[in-house]
């Protein structure tokens, strides 16, 4: 099963958000577009759509943008997932609304093994929040230039051994340069 770039993009926006949620921070829909090199137009309908379902309160005026309406630990990807995409069927016969036209449609069981499938994974979505979603915050705000500069120490070639905690560099480093679209 593969998401909609919509359902991607509607991910990326609720993690951005989320990390900027501890400190009250409101971000606009062209800081997330650069951060991410989406564009506006597609980033604008999303945040729509997540403000008409209650996910983010949006704010008006010139300190204004988007921001959670709930904490990350208390917003499940599964949530989230169910409101961006519109349709879970993984082959034809699995929509109800359409009639198969599959030789062995009344034999088979292959329908309800995707359906089970997609139950399953819907589950592991709904135990995941926000807050899980990203395991080195820190990092994650340094790479979307939302805070310091992280650097990531490497393992030493051939191991396993997971690498060090991130630490703050001195320096800056250098900003990414994004896309710029025009509209």
């Amino acid at each position: 099963m593969r998401l909609t770039v919509y359902t991607d993009y509607t991910l990326r926006v609720m993690i951005y958000l989320s990390l900027k949620y501890k400190d009250g921070g409101v971000a606009t829909i062209d800081e997330m577009a650069r951060a991410y090199g989406i564009s506006r137009s597609h980033l604008t309908k999303i945040v729509n759509e997540l403000s008409q379902s209650g996910f983010i309160e949006t704010l008006r005026g010139r300190a204004g943008g988007a921001r959670l309406a709930r904490a990350p630990d208390r917003i499940s990807l599964g949530e989230v997932v169910r409101m961006a995409e519109k349709d879970f069927a993984v082959v034809e016969c699995q929509d109800g609304a359409l009639e198969s036209d599959c030789a062995v449609f009344r034999a088979c069981n292959l329908k309800r093994g995707l359906h089970r499938a997609v139950s399953a994974f819907m589950q592991e979505l709904d135990k995941m929040t926000f807050e899980d979603a990203v395991s080195a915050p820190a990092l994650a705000a340094s790479l979307l230039g939302l805070g310091e500069p992280v650097a990531v120490p490497l393992p030493p070639r051939g191991s396993s051994r997971k690498p060090a905690p991130a630490q703050p560099l001195h320096e800056p480093a250098p900003r990414r340069r994004a896309a710029t679209n025009v509209q």
